[in-house]
């Protein structure tokens, strides 16, 4: 009957309907949970991508830095880098093994005029840009006899520039006989990376011409006594690292071989001139640490005691953020020794 289809029809719309509901709310379901996944890798891809770019551009930094150093053995050696120029000045850091560094004689001082003092004020510029407490002109390819520094901590001090030193032609007439033992680096092996325990006189005696070719003749002692060293010795063509202990140099021997893979030219100079090396003062180290000097005693109880090394805490190197710290300990007070007199003793032989 019409009655009976008229109904059956009308269910089967019902279900069409409610089958076409159920579908499109799966569908609607189905693309928000879409969009929202989307929306979270988004958000992921936003958080990640500044660290992505800064781990591509350490890559990159790495690859073109550490490309021409020996792939075997340095692939993973780091090392703090000069910058490749400075301003106001077209001269740039040379580093070990360039022969300038090596080279002796260095050509004396002369002429003080202009342009010479315009030459001294590009040194100040580059040691300061660098971060360092001293530059020899080696230090920058000049084979000249002067260098510059200052022992102050410039950032903090207002009486900064009071404390520049140009030194030319300089000698070093007494050392003294105590020494202190401190950590030194050098702009030249790129400072930190290549730093060791270098033994120096307390004080000094010396003779130069400043930056006008007038005569000085001064008595530093302590910090400054240092950095006048330190740069002396790269007149004679002399490094720091020529002055490290054995242990020393043997730990920071991944960071010379790595400059030495750097330089490509055949002319490299890793040792020192033999006769500068010979007449180095103080003496290097023999030992990281150096025990104190016996006391030869005799009958005498008010004989004079042998010097004493004074060792001092370990400290930053030249180059360093500023360079080493200024010396703040005390030098070791010598302690007399006793001697034994046999006349009191039961035993005539123990004197």
């Amino acid at each position: 009957p019409s009655s009976i289809i008229h109904h059956y029809s009308s269910i089967k719309q019902g279900n069409h309907r409610k089958e076409h509901s159920t579908s499109y709310t799966h569908t609607h379901r189905g693309k928000r949970r879409i969009m929202n996944e989307m929306m979270f890798l988004i958000s992921i891809i936003a958080l990640l991508a500044p660290a992505a770019e800064s781990l591509l551009n350490y890559q990159k930094l790495n690859v073109n830095n550490y490309a021409s150093s020996n792939s075997n053995n340095n692939n993973n050696l780091q090392m703090r880098l000069n910058p490749t120029s400075f301003t106001g000045t077209d001269y740039t850091i040379t580093e070990f093994p360039r022969p300038a560094l090596r080279r002796v004689p260095n050509a004396p001082i002369a002429v003080f005029d202009d342009r010479f003092q315009a030459k001294t004020q590009e040194m100040f510029g580059i040691m300061y840009q660098a971060k360092g407490v001293g530059l020899a002109a080696p230090q920058i390819g000049l084979n000249e006899n002067v260098f510059v520094y200052n022992p102050s901590e410039a950032s903090n001090n207002p009486n900064a520039k009071n404390m520049e030193r140009v030194v030319c032609n300089p000698i070093i007439t007494k050392y003294s006989p105590e020494v202190d033992v401190e950590k030194e680096g050098c702009l030249s092996l790129r400072s930190d990376d290549c730093a060791g325990q270098v033994a120096r006189s307390v004080w000094i005696e010396t003779e130069y011409q400043n930056e006008l070719g007038q005569k000085v003749r001064r008595r530093l002692k302590g910090f400054e006594a240092r950095v006048y060293q330190h740069e002396y010795d790269h007149l004679k063509g002399i490094l720091c690292y020529d002055r490290f202990p054995p242990e020393d140099r043997e730990a920071v021997q991944k960071s010379i071989d790595f400059l030495l893979g750097l330089y490509t030219d055949d002319d490299a100079q890793v040792e020192p001139d033999s006769g500068e090396e010979k007449v180095m003062q103080p003496r290097p180290l023999s030992a990281k640490r150096m025990p104190p000097l016996e006391l030869e005693t005799g009958a005498d109880a008010d004989a004079d005691e042998a010097p004493k090394k004074a060792m001092k805490p370990v400290k930053s190197g030249f180059g360093a953020g500023g360079g080493m710290g200024k010396k703040t300990g005390k030098t070791e007070k010598k302690k007399k020794v006793k001697v034994r007199n046999g006349a009191f003793s039961n035993n005539p032989t123990f004197k």
